[in-house]
């Protein structure tokens, strides 16, 4: 009894932990970078739903703290784009050939579906919740 008292005091004071006690197994549905999860999931609804620009800036501004260089890049990208179109939409103004700067914003939501199809693979993703919405005709 005196010897299994001290041998738990010691592995509680070492951090240790013994061998045959099961660790945790990490998901598969949950990704490591939680931030190009995020981006991901916000640009493929973004594309689907056919959303105005102001919400790529919000899937710009979660890519930043990607730990994937090619996701942080394809964010900035989309949220230069997407202020460029935003401030053209707010504007509303009819004198206005809006047409460059969507095309931009649509290259750049294209760009970032590609770096999160390079890290996560072929869309859908184990770790989104929901399915995307569908548009409606």
């Amino acid at each position: 009894m005196i010897r299994t008292l001290v041998v738990a005091s010691l592995l509680l004071l070492t951090g240790c932990s013994p061998a045959e006690a099961p660790s945790p197994a990490p998901s598969s549905t949950t990704p490591s970078d939680k931030a190009a999860a995020a981006a991901c999931t916000r640009v493929v609804r973004s594309i689907e739903a056919k959303d105005s620009p102001i919400g790529d800036v919000t899937t710009a501004m979660a890519s930043i703290d990607s730990t994937d260089p090619a996701v942080r890049e394809a964010g900035q990208r989309l949220g230069s784009a997407a202020k460029e179109a935003g401030d053209l939409w707010v504007k509303n103004d009819p004198t206005v050939d809006t047409g460059p700067a969507n095309q931009r914003l649509a290259d750049a939501r294209q760009g970032m579906l590609t770096a999160c199809t390079n890290l996560f693979g072929e869309y859908p993703w184990p770790f989104t919740r929901k399915p995307a919405p569908t548009p409606s005709r």
